[in-house]
């Protein structure tokens, strides 16, 4: 089987934050690139939040200039970083949940991705991902690339295929308010939750969802990929786990638009 094929099976469930008419703008240039994937799905659903909620009229007319028949589900709260995140896939599971949707293809309007993916050979799994690591991750395993290639599990939450119809949920809502409300009376709280609750990350809960419910997963990078992956990791001393602007396997996290992408 390849990717197409789950593909079009899929909901592309879509998270975003819009703060001016220029994210509008640099919007409709990434719906452009993703074009020959995005009209693969079954649905477009996209989920946003705002800075202005004067915003979501512009927001819809460029979804809907390419998409009429898509999914709008417009946040009228945002919660800041990580929380309006965890929000947004929420708000994107619970919909598939609701409308009994087999398949979510889980991605943001800060990724790129080209018809290449099409090809990508995969194995029958529940869980399909692109594994998140750091320089920081790597220390760990001392560096030791077949022990991170075989052990660590750290999925990105911003390219992924789930099977909603076997999995309960992803982000427990409670615990979000829960924490949320703690850092309320925090002073000169930093914006970085996990610096305060250690474990607070959407990778991490993601992690939860696919060991809780037993899921099968399937790495959509090839071990030879993943092995340079590592490598420029490590010779570039990059913490971030989430890739940005490094193209593997026709995808990108292209956070910074006008940067350099390396290519694997």
């Amino acid at each position: 089987m390849n990717l197409k094929q789950l593909i079009n099976k899929s909901v592309c469930g879509i998270i975003g934050y819009i703060s001016s008419l220029k994210d509008i703008l640099t919007l409709e240039q990434y719906i452009i690139y993703n074009l020959s994937v995005l009209k693969e799905c079954k649905l477009i659903l996209v989920a946003t939040n705002y800075k202005d909620t004067n915003l979501i009229p512009d927001n819809t007319n460029i979804w809907k200039k390419y998409f009429p028949d898509c999914i709008l589900l417009d946040s009228k709260i945002n919660r800041g970083h990580n929380f309006g995140t965890a929000d947004l896939d929420n708000m994107i599971f619970d919909w598939c949940k609701k409308n009994n949707e087999e398949w979510l293809f889980k991605t943001a309007t800060d990724f790129i991705f080209n018809s290449s993916i099409f090809d990508i050979e995969i194995e029958e799994a529940d869980f399909y991902y692109i594994n998140g690591i750091g320089y920081g991750g790597m220390v760990k395993y001392n560096f030791n690339f077949n022990k991170i290639i075989n052990e660590d599990f750290f999925p990105q939450t911003n390219f992924y295929f789930i099977n909603v119809s076997k999995t309960d949920y992803i982000n427990d809502k409670q615990y979000i308010d829960k924490t949320h409300e703690y850092i309320q009376s925090i002073p000169n709280y930093n914006g970085k939750i996990w610096e305060y609750i250690q474990g607070w990350e959407c990778e991490g809960f993601l992690k939860q969802c696919i060991e809780r419910n037993n899921l099968s997963k399937y790495h959509l990078i090839p071990q030879d990929k993943y092995s340079i992956l590592l490598q420029v990791i490590k010779e570039y001393n990059i913490h971030d786990c989430s890739h940005k602007n490094i193209m593997i396997e026709g995808i990108c996290h292209l956070q910074y638009p006008q940067q350099q992408i390396i290519e694997i």
